[in-house]
C-alpha cells in the first residue's frame, strides 16, 4: 500500500496558518485599542511581571487623560482610575509599590475629576 500523508500535512498546515492569523490579530486588537505609546511596555510588564519605574507610570497615566480629553471614550477614565501600576522605586526590578494614576503624585488630569 501507499503512504500517503497529504491530507494531514494539509490539516497541520492549515492549524499553523490558523494560529499565527489568530496571533496577529490579537497583537493588531491590543495595539489598536488605545495607549499604543507605551505598547510594548505594557506587553513586558504583562508578560515578565516585573515592575515599572515612576516615570513610565507617569507616561502612561498621561497617556491615557490625553485620550480621554481627546475622545471623551469611558475606557480611557476607567483605565486612568482603576489600572494598577506595579512600580520600582529602588532600581531592582521589583515592585515595591503598586498605584493607579490617581495615587501617584505627579500626575493630574483635569478632564477626570473624579474617578
Amino acid at each position: 500500500m501507499i503512504n500517503s500523508k497529504k491530507g494531514q500535512s494539509l490539516s497541520v498546515n492549515t492549524i499553523i496558518i490558523t494560529l499565527l492569523a489568530l496571533f496577529v490579530l490579537i497583537i493588531l486588537v491590543v495595539a489598536l485599542t488605545g495607549n499604543t505609546g507605551n505598547f510594548m511596555d505594557n506587553i513586558n510588564q504583562l508578560w515578565s511581571g516585573t515592575a515599572i519605574d515612576t516615570q513610565k507610570a507617569v507616561v502612561s497615566c498621561n497617556g491615557l487623560c490625553s485620550s480621554f480629553t481627546t475622545s471623551g471614550t469611558g475606557k480611557f477614565k476607567t483605565d486612568f482610575c482603576n489600572k494598577i501600576f506595579k512600580i520600582d522605586t529602588d532600581g531592582d526590578k521589583k515592585a515595591d509599590v503598586e498605584l493607579t494614576c490617581p495615587e501617584i503624585q505627579t500626575v493630574s488630569c483635569a478632564a477626570i475629576s473624579e474617578c
